[in-house]
């Protein structure tokens, strides 16, 4: 009973680790089923796939056919999504299967020599169906019934640490969409945690400190060029933090750094994160940096404003162009070809972005805010 225990530590360990999964199969297997292999099997039904997320035993080769399409013909799985919730059993037995399912015992039981498979259905609902199949040779015996008691003893803890991966995996997915939507931001972006650290830059950010200096990180905190402009900007970082989160609205500070290379300065914003009104989640006291350079060019997305506006690969570098202060002459010199190409291209421009000018079409892109 204590190996017992440790054991499900090792489950809500895999909980949080994905990685994990696959040794909490191996025990699972080798110290308490006497299982040659098995592993964790996820139908999910939003998105009409089938897939492992732990196993042991298995080819690679077998688990990467199982996600790209070869689950479908798991008949195993089929019988599965019969059985009651929580209750452990031997479903399959090869030598029964070889006449009703040829196919199925020609192409995943023989080759992989799984006589018998054991079952237990962790969640079988409208959102998704989760197994666990335990797999022994030809030639060792069935599993008995105290084996699937084992199993079946176990059932809760799983439940358990699936589900807490599942709402981790959700979590994981958003923020890695969030922040491949930050890194398109138009302009610099500086996450500071409670401690005053960097915990998020995108990379407009890290290119507009590289090429102006009026601002820089050291030792992962921001700090300007000039020392009493970097007094100034510490004193409201630290003003920002201490911002009542209930009186969070239009506490916005505006600084403008200078570097001596450099005609222009970087402005520099600074706004308190509210942890309830913000997308990515933030503790108490996080600020965000808002950065921009006047002299420095936008580093616009071409195939997004060509997805948006349905512009061709030289329209849009045209349309960057004019954004980042070139003339058409300029532009002309530039790609090497004619003003009067430019020209065209602009009035190809203005028609799909619903303008008439130079101006709206500058005008248009830098208030898009972001191109995803």
């Amino acid at each position: 009973m204590e190996t017992l225990l440790d054991f499900v530590g090792e489950i809500y360990e895999a909980s949080y680790k994905p990685d994990h999964w696959d040794h909490v199969m191996e025990q699972l297997c080798s110290r308490f089923m006497q299982a040659k292999s098995g592993a964790i099997f996820i139908e999910d039904h939003s998105s009409n796939t089938r897939s492992m997320i732990g196993a042991y035993g298995l080819p690679a080769a077998v688990r990467t056919s199982y996600r790209f399409g070869m689950g479908k013909y798991d008949h195993t799985f089929k019988i599965q999504s019969r059985m009651p919730v929580g209750e452990a059993s031997q479903v399959t037995e090869a030598e029964r299967v070889r006449k009703d399912h040829p196919f199925y015992y020609r192409l995943i039981l023989k080759p992989n020599d799984i006589g018998y498979i054991s079952a237990i259905n962790i969640y079988n609902d409208e959102e998704w169906h989760v197994g666990i199949g335990l797999h022994r040779s030809f030639s060792a015996p069935p599993f008995s019934e105290q084996d699937c008691k084992t199993l079946t003893l176990l059932y809760p803890h799983f439940n358990r640490a699936l589900r807490i991966h599942r709402e981790f995996h959700r979590l994981r997915t958003r923020q890695q969409s969030l922040h491949e939507a930050l890194s398109r931001f138009m302009i610099g972006l500086i996450i500071l945690g409670p401690d005053g650290r960097v915990s998020y830059q995108n990379p407009v950010a890290e290119t507009l400190m590289a090429n102006h200096g009026g601002l820089i990180l050291k030792n992962g905190r921001p700090s300007a060029h000039y020392p009493d402009e970097d007094h100034r900007l510490q004193s409201m970082i630290n003003k920002q933090r201490n911002i009542d989160s209930q009186d969070i609205k239009s506490r916005t500070e505006a600084l403008g750094v200078h570097h001596p290379d450099r005609e222009m300065n970087m402005n520099v914003i600074l706004s308190p994160l509210a942890t309830e009104q913000n997308l990515v989640p933030q503790q108490p006291g996080s600020v965000a940096l808002y950065l921009s350079d006047p002299d420095s060019a936008l580093n616009l997305p071409a195939s997004a404003i060509q997805s948006l506006y349905g512009m061709t690969p030289k329209e849009a570098h045209v349309a960057i162009a004019l954004t980042n202060g070139l003339n058409p002459s300029q532009i002309s010199e530039q790609n090497n070809v004619s003003v009067d190409t430019v020209r065209s291209q602009l009035k190809s421009i203005y028609s799909k972005m619903g303008v008439n000018k130079q101006q709206d079409v500058i005008r248009v892109l830098l208030s898009t805010g972001t191109l995803a």
